[in-house]
């Protein structure tokens, strides 16, 4: 692993990790991480970073601003802020590799959709797992318990301070973020991806509504179901069959 710094549009500085094959390739893996996590996802990034060095690709996996040890607060975090920090990554990765994959997990998962349907000529193909694709569903109005029993806690969190915290790390989320929610709709976008896609998705998830992905995919074999699996794949078990399915995926369309 090769650790870099980099910056984004604005000046923000970022960090990212190189992962590369022993031999010489033309193409990459992106990595796209979750909320409150970091470029680890909790470890599983890292994994799947050695599968697919095994597997020829070259990969490169950062910390979006306010997370991990890139620069920037969480509170200042905003939707706009990371689309600029993906753009910032893939440019990057761009100037080296001619052809490029990304995934995005969780809330990296809507982030990757966004950026995705307006810059579909510099990517070869997307693969998201258990993504945020309806902010209103997860987070404005959540429909799944571990957060919508604090719904009115969060509006007022966000109406009388201007911040509110998220999970167990308590992480601290601003009311700008929250105002981007209502704007950009990454369910509207991922139907006008035409390059190749997948969602790789939990039925048991938790944290992300799985029929989100079943409403929003506009295929069946554009959605790979992991039975029983909750949000993150963190067991062996499921994280091995997302991994299979990756992998299969981004050597099918990587040449």
């Amino acid at each position: 692993m090769k650790r870099i710094t980099f910056k984004s549009k604005d000046g923000t500085k970022l960090v990212g990790v190189w992962h590369l094959p022993k031999s010489k390739t033309n193409k990459a893996v992106v990595l796209a991480h979750g909320i409150t996590v970091n470029k680890d996802e909790s470890g599983v990034f890292v994994q799947l970073a050695d599968q697919l060095v095994e597997n020829g690709f070259a990969v490169f996996r950062f910390d979006f601003r306010g997370h991990g040890k890139s620069g920037g607060k969480s509170v200042d975090m905003t939707l706009s802020g990371e689309l600029s920090d993906l753009t910032a990554a893939i440019n990057l990765v761009k100037q080296q590799y001619c052809q490029i994959g990304l995934l995005g997990a969780s809330f990296g998962g809507g982030i990757s959709a966004l950026y995705t349907a307006k810059n579909q000529e510099k990517l070869q193909a997307l693969c998201l797992w258990n993504p945020v694709l309806n902010y209103d569903h997860c987070f404005l109005n959540p429909t799944l318990p571990w957060i919508a029993a604090r719904k009115t806690h969060i509006r007022n969190d966000i109406q009388t301070q201007r911040w509110t915290t998220l999970g167990k790390r308590n992480f601290i989320l601003g009311r700008k973020l929250f105002e981007e929610m209502v704007i950009f709709r990454p369910y509207e976008e991922i139907v006008k991806i035409n390059i190749p896609k997948i969602i790789i998705h939990g039925d048991k998830d938790t944290k992300v509504p799985y029929e989100d992905s079943k409403m929003y995919i506009n295929n069946s074999e554009s959605l790979v179901t992991i039975k029983e699996a909750k949000h993150g794949f963190h067991k062996k078990q499921e994280f091995d069959q997302a991994a299979k399915a990756t992998l299969v995926f981004f050597n099918k369309y990587f040449k």
